[in-house]
């Protein structure tokens, strides 16, 4: 640090001027930070970067997965679909009297089925009466039954892939029909299911191989 007369002396060197006739000047006060209280501790701040992550929380167990739905196509108001995977058919249609609309729609569903599925489609009638025959009871829901399957063949459906249950009269004693959809191939059946690729045959100039020596 500089002295002050020193400082004096150089000024007054530049001024031109005698030292006596400059100002004393006080020596610089250099700020400082406050010192901490006793007893208290300084903390070095944390490096973001060097925190470790958190580890994944593995106590919850995988989520199982959802049954597969039937796709959500537009239909009559007298067509639902279930999330079982199928429609249910009700009013005048459960009483295998559709009209237009709900023919086109029975169609509509033949041909997503034809297209997006594989295996047997299942259609399940059951009639409200007569409670005392059950004999009349079947045959009317099997009438009901093959209504709902000839416009799925409309649709394009295979007949050889529909299968048809006439319930007769059930304890529930409504008239409707349902129309289940196959259960979604398991990875390894659609996998069995699939053509193997074909192989080339081999080129006319190029060497067949020699078959193996039968044994003597």
């Amino acid at each position: 640090m500089i002295a002050p007369a020193l400082r004096r002396a150089a000024l007054a060197a530049a001024l031109a001027l005698p030292p006596a006739a400059l100002p004393v000047l006080a020596p610089p006060v250099l700020a400082q930070s406050p010192a901490p209280p006793p007893g208290a501790e300084e903390e070095e701040p944390g490096d973001p970067a060097a925190a470790a992550p958190a580890p994944a929380d593995l106590s919850a167990g995988p989520r199982p997965s959802e049954p597969m739905e039937v796709a959500n196509l537009v239909l009559a108001p007298e067509l639902a679909r279930q999330h079982a995977g199928g429609w249910r058919l009700s009013g005048r249609t459960g009483l295998g009297e559709p009209d237009h609309g709900s023919r086109l729609s029975i169609e509509t569903i033949g041909r997503y089925l034809a297209n997006q599925s594989t295996g047997r489609v299942t259609v399940i009638a059951q009639v409200s009466g007569p409670e005392d025959d059950p004999s009349v009871a079947r045959r009317t829901s099997l009438a009901r039954a093959i209504t709902v399957k000839a416009s799925l063949v409309r649709g394009g459906l295979a007949t050889t892939r529909i299968d048809l249950r006439p319930m007769g009269r059930t304890p529930e004693g409504l008239d409707v029909i349902d129309i289940l959809a196959p259960p979604a191939p398991r990875p390894k059946e659609a996998a069995a299911a699939a053509p193997a690729p074909r192989t080339a045959p081999p080129a006319s100039g190029a060497p067949r191989p020699n078959p193996a020596p039968r044994g003597g």
